[in-house]
């Protein structure tokens, strides 16, 4: 979620960039002279940051996403959702009010912060009449049988995990044979001067909100085995919304 705010940041930062005579200046220090890398935030790191985020979290993301639309992008999704369903790294429960009762049988929810599963958990209500489960689990290594799902969400996780190849497997695994994985998801941009922004700003960025805003997503979808069956991007190529089979979708001779 916390793409929104920094995609703000960019957005302002590019438009500064284009209309001043430092432009090329700006190009030259995001593309060629990229910032040496540091060392990353471990799994620990990171889950002491989505702790101390957990009670303010909602407050901090709200006015971003209503602006940039990703309460619709969230609805769309959701609403796609049908029999059991997992939600992966869930945090404060954003996504609770769009399931159809009318598809939903039951929604079991994990992450790995406690603090931010107990601001879920009193949102129970927004769920309701869908009966809820939440579970302290890590997404790259999953407490549940092959093929337990109907359907697995994970709405701006991906870019949070230290393994996502390892999570997106997990998926994968867990998902029945004729079910669906449905990611909404922040990540690389296809634009060449954008993406170097988020290059220059990632290491600050995951350190402050524990989230990688410019992996390659959809490469990483397909590298864990999962098939795209649709991809839609949106604030210049930065989010991804993608419906994703088990198996490759095989059409009748």
């Amino acid at each position: 979620a916390m793409a929104v705010t920094y995609a703000r940041g960019v957005g302002y930062a590019l438009g500064a960039a284009g209309v001043s005579c430092g432009g090329a200046y700006v190009v030259t220090k995001l593309l060629i002279n990229p910032p040496e890398p540091r060392p990353c935030p471990s799994e620990k790191q990171r889950q002491e940051t989505f702790d101390g985020l957990a009670k303010k979290w909602d407050a901090t993301v709200r006015s971003d996403e209503f602006f940039a639309g990703i309460g619709r992008a969230r609805r769309r999704m959701i609403q796609r959702a049908t029999g059991e369903v997992l939600e992966v790294a869930v945090g404060s429960g954003r996504n609770f009010g769009y399931y159809n009762a009318g598809k939903v049988t039951g929604v079991t929810a994990i992450d790995f912060s406690r603090s931010m599963l107990e601001v879920a958990d009193q949102k129970r209500k927004d769920l309701e009449p869908i009966p809820l489960r939440l579970k302290l689990c890590s997404s790259q290594k999953m407490d549940f049988k092959d093929s337990s799902f109907d359907t697995v969400v994970d709405t701006f996780g991906v870019c949070s995990f230290e393994a996502p190849l390892e999570a997106l497997r997990e998926m994968r695994r867990v998902v029945k044979d004729d079910g669906q994985v449905l990611l909404l998801e922040h990540g690389a941009s296809h634009w060449e001067l954008f993406q170097g922004l988020l290059n220059r700003g990632a290491q600050k960025h995951v350190e402050k909100f524990g989230c990688y805003p410019n992996r390659d997503i959809a490469g990483l979808v397909k590298e864990a085995g999962l098939y795209i069956l649709m991809d839609e991007r949106a604030h210049f190529g930065t989010t991804y919304t993608l419906v994703c089979k088990k198996h490759p979708i095989v059409e009748d001779e």
